[in-house]
């Protein structure tokens, strides 16, 4: 019984569903983190996207049967390939989910904008499962995309329709940066070019050099754009020291901006040490050098966007127990 729920998680990729907190990026850095109406809708929309996304995950799994029994490990982890789950399972599965999401949409959220970003994530996941998979370089572009839709999806469910374009390019250059890295992982894991051509025609086209160049880059665009998102952001201005001295904290976000080299720094070390990482990047969260950057990271940039909430909880919190 437990190896048939572990094989159901494995179809569903479970595994990827973090991708999905993506939804709450919008109101961390819109300054809502506090406005507490919004998380229940926020919940229902994580849940949504986490379905969603598993529709793309079987639909693709069922049309790559053949090519994933060739590869050694691929024919391992999907339960479809290894004949450990069978497509009338698989199928039912396809329908059930359907109907949650459609039911969802209708009665718990029932956003119109939101179901049409649902939608979009979708349609996006089967363009790459017919089409794009098939055509070096737009197959990765085409992968990336989902992780907007994700954002916008959850700017959407806070009344917060404003983007700024910088956030939206460092995501998207992120998901570049991590599709990259799973495309060189895979090359690894095959051995040899040949038979990575053998499980997918368009490694043709690929390299782990052309691959190595494109992640160098990404990371320098990724660098580049968050430095821009954070001074556009906060209006930093070095040559007033009675602005930097009023607004410390917003000024002190500065620092996140070596903690996100060493941390992008970091993952290309461990994706070319360990090229499972590159395919499976959930495994890096485990990693001593990501964990404790990305801690640093989210705490300078919380502080930086909530200062003022932070210290007057800080402030109740200890007249209550010090007083």
């Amino acid at each position: 019984m437990n190896n048939k729920i572990k094989n159901f998680l494995n179809l569903i990729r479970v595994r990827q569903y973090y991708k999905n907190v993506l939804i709450f990026l919008g109101i961390i850095l819109s300054g809502n983190i506090f406005s507490f109406q919004f998380y229940p809708g926020l919940l229902t929309g994580f849940l949504l996207l986490c379905l969603t996304s598993s529709l793309n995950y079987i639909i693709n799994d069922i049309r790559d049967i053949e090519e994933d029994k060739q590869h050694p490990e691929k024919l391992k982890k999907k339960p479809l390939a290894s004949g450990e789950i069978s497509l009338r399972a698989a199928y039912g599965l396809l329908i059930l989910f359907v109907i949650i999401i459609i039911g969802s949409l209708l009665f718990l959220v029932p956003n119109p904008i939101f179901a049409l970003y649902l939608g979009i994530m979708f349609i996006t996941g089967q363009l790459y499962t017919h089409i794009f998979k098939h055509y070096a370089f737009l197959d990765i572009l085409t992968l990336a995309l989902g992780y907007i839709w994700r954002t916008l999806a959850g700017c959407i469910l806070i009344n917060q329709p404003y983007v700024s374009a910088w956030l939206i390019l460092a995501i998207y250059e992120v998901a570049l940066f991590l599709v990259i890295a799973k495309r060189k992982g895979d090359l690894i894991a095959m051995g040899s070019k040949e038979n990575a051509i053998k499980h997918k025609k368009i490694y043709n086209s690929y390299s782990k050099n052309l691959l190595d160049q494109f992640h160098v880059i990404t990371a320098g665009a990724i660098f580049i754009t968050y430095s821009i998102y954070l001074i556009f952001k906060f209006d930093l201005d070095f040559n007033n020291i009675s602005e930097i001295n009023f607004h410390f904290f917003e000024y002190l976000s500065i620092i996140t901006i070596p903690i996100v080299l060493y941390i992008l720094m970091r993952y290309m070390y461990l994706t070319s040490a360990k090229p499972e990482i590159a395919r499976n990047p959930e495994k890096a969260f485990f990693d001593k050098g990501i964990l404790v950057g990305g801690l640093l990271f989210g705490l300078i940039l919380l502080n930086a966007f909530y200062y003022n909430e932070i210290y007057a909880i800080l402030e109740v919190f200890f007249n209550i127990f010090f007083n």
